[in-house]
């Protein structure tokens, strides 16, 4: 099947104009993590190509959001994650009890256990450290916020340096995750700062409280001690050498420690944290209520998908994932501080990454992503539906992935993009990284693969194609986050067509983005219309390279 540009440009979808409960939206709080889907986005695709009962599998399934939304909608939920944090993740996620009476009391028993152990540690005069500006830039007139007990009436005040950086004795007693980071990270933008061991992460007092915490949530009789232990590791970065006073950590995907860090009072940071943890848990809870939610199965599996042999073939009746974006997010670096605070190891062999320290290029990569969908074909049921939703910046990969999907005999239903632009901030920074999400559906057909054919299609035919197709519309086209999702969009058409996508090893977004740069504004005369009809060949400023 073979889609047409009116089509795919009808499915080029702003979020915000979808209706969907804000209150719900809280569930994004219950911990970070990367290229989380909007719950709303995955509800509409679940309801759409399954039903109540059926089997809905994730191979890569995060922070467990499909999975979530699959339980709260009577299906049977299969998942797999080779990350041990985020099968963590996903499993506290998807438990739709929640007694709140019993986590208030238990949070009350951790507070009596530490606070009183982790604030004299803050404490200057009367009031208590927030936080703290301990970089090597702070040109501001105040290095500290301080408040009341309750966290509260703030001040911006300049500490002296005992107050700043106070003397800390670890009793022998008291553990924390003291290993070395891998030799070398892929993206290392922390060891040059001194940082060799996850304990360097932290300033002492910083560490001490974490070291107070931690062990308490582990020791303690606590029912909830998941999701106490989700707050905690919510908690870890905030108060980490990562974060500065304009900056969350991070925000560019890799441990970079900033020159002005500052440093956060544990316990404030933490009683944050769990007040998500309430705040998602509720909703969640509430809704599962509503729906008369009658506990599917779900299950999730802490290996490679590349193999998924507990599941029988032919026996999936939807399948939807957000697979891993080459090497754009290093979960097993990102993930580390986690994962060793929560004693669990990562096994990498099997990562499925654009990693060269792991010495897995762009070649073992399509190996990779050939084995996930060999066993996605394997595994679901004939004309059953694959929903591949994917963020990446380059074409290249797309085009694998879409050819790689046509040659195991699967058909083309639907391309949607759904432009994830919020705020002002969020559409100028990183000018030329995609901002919307792509959700490309498909169909197990049983027919035989079609052959690609001998037909090779051009980046400025398919570019004059679209202007051609828009006509006096082409103004629309400004929205250059938009422009891109359609070049790709057709692009996928087109290969399940059949034809070969040439040159496309030179079309970066930038590349792409800057075809629709010129695209004059419509005129109303004739004059300026035919003269706009005769520069159109020229909006686009690309030859056979």
């Amino acid at each position: 099947m073979s889609l047409t540009i009116s089509q795919i440009v009808k499915n080029l979808v702003d979020v915000n104009d979808i209706k969907h409960d804000r209150q719900y939206s809280r569930v994004a709080k219950l911990h970070k993590y990367w290229s989380r889907k909007p719950w709303f986005v995955v509800d509409q695709y679940i309801e759409k190509y399954s039903k109540k009962n059926h089997v809905v599998l994730d191979p890569f399934c995060g922070s467990g959001i499909i999975g979530l939304q699959s339980v709260l909608a009577d299906r049977n939920f299969i998942g797999y994650d080779l990350n041990p944090f985020a099968v963590f993740l996903a499993k506290n996620s998807m438990d739709v009890s929640y007694d709140p009476v019993s986590f208030e009391n238990e949070f009350s028993v951790i507070e009596k256990a530490v606070r009183e152990k982790i604030m004299p540690l803050y404490t200057t005069k009367d009031k208590y450290i927030l936080y703290t500006i301990l970089g090597k830039k702070n040109s501001k007139d105040y290095n500290a916020v301080i408040a009341d007990s309750s966290f509260r009436n703030k001040q911006k005040v300049s500490l002296t340096q005992g107050d700043l950086e106070p003397t800390v004795k670890f009793p022998k007693s008291l553990r924390y995750p003291d290993m070395d980071f891998p030799e070398k990270f892929y993206k290392d933008r922390f060891s040059y700062k001194g940082v060799k061991k996850v304990s360097d992460m932290f300033t002492k007092r910083n560490l001490f409280a974490l070291a107070t915490l931690h062990t308490a949530i582990k020791e303690l009789p606590l029912k909830n001690r998941d999701l106490f232990m989700l707050a905690f590791t919510n908690t870890l970065l905030h108060v980490s050498k990562l974060k500065a006073e304009n900056v969350r950590p991070l925000g560019v995907n890799n441990f970079w420690i900033p020159d002005d860090f500052i440093e956060e009072n544990v316990w404030w940071r933490f009683v944050d944290r769990v007040d998500n943890v309430k705040m998602a848990k509720v909703v969640i809870s509430e809704k599962a209520s509503r729906n008369k939610v009658s506990k599917p199965s779900s299950k999730i599996y802490n290996k490679s998908s590349l193999k998924m042999t507990e599941i029988k073939p032919s026996s999936v009746d939807y399948l939807i994932t957000d697979p891993p974006y080459g090497d754009t997010i290093q979960y097993s670096e990102l993930s580390y501080i986690w994962n060793c605070w929560l004693e669990k190891a990562f096994e990498i062999e099997n990562e499925v990454i654009i990693n060269p320290v792991q010495k897995k290029g762009v070649n073992e990569y399509y190996d990779q992503l050939t084995a996930f969908i060999g066993e996605a074909k394997r595994v679901l049921k004939k004309d059953a539906y694959f929903t591949l939703a994917f963020h990446n910046k380059d074409l290249k990969i797309w085009i694998s992935l879409a050819e790689l999907i046509r040659d195991h005999g699967m058909e083309l239903v639907d391309i949607s993009s759904y432009d994830t632009f919020g705020s002002p901030y969020n559409k100028n920074w990183a000018k030329f990284s995609p901002k919307s999400d792509f959700y490309v559906t498909f169909s197990n057909s049983q027919r035989k693969a079609k052959v690609a054919n001998k037909k090779t299609i051009y980046p400025d035919e398919i570019a004059d194609e679209i202007v051609k197709c828009l006509g006096q519309n082409n103004g629309n086209l400004f929205n250059l986050n938009k422009a891109y999702d359609l070049f790709v969009g057709v692009v996928i058409s087109k290969i399940f067509d059949g034809a070969q996508v040439a040159e496309h090893e030179r079309l970066s977004i930038e590349n792409i983005t800057n075809l629709f740069q010129d695209v004059p504004r419509v005129q109303k005369t004739e004059k300026k219309k035919k003269e706009k009809e005769e520069a159109q060949p020229r909006l686009f400023k690309l030859q056979h390279i």
